[in-house]
């Protein structure tokens, strides 16, 4: 009985340590697409924001 109750927490412990590497790789793997989305967001905004001045430097022209 000894026997199979420490075969048993042997195999809790294997299982253990893969199911926390595989947790560390998938926050490693959502910190990475995290990052990406943060810098694609910044690069719309500044493409928007370009855009809007673009367009208000015309219509400014546009006035004069």
């Amino acid at each position: 009985m000894k026997a199979l109750i420490e075969k048993q927490i042997l195999q809790w412990k294997e299982e253990l340590a893969k199911q926390v590497q595989t947790k560390n790789q998938a926050e490693k793997v959502l910190a990475e697409a995290n990052k990406t989305i943060l810098m694609i967001e910044g690069g719309i905004q500044a493409k928007e924001m370009l855009l809007k001045k673009i367009e208000q430097e015309s219509q400014l022209k546009d006035t004069k």
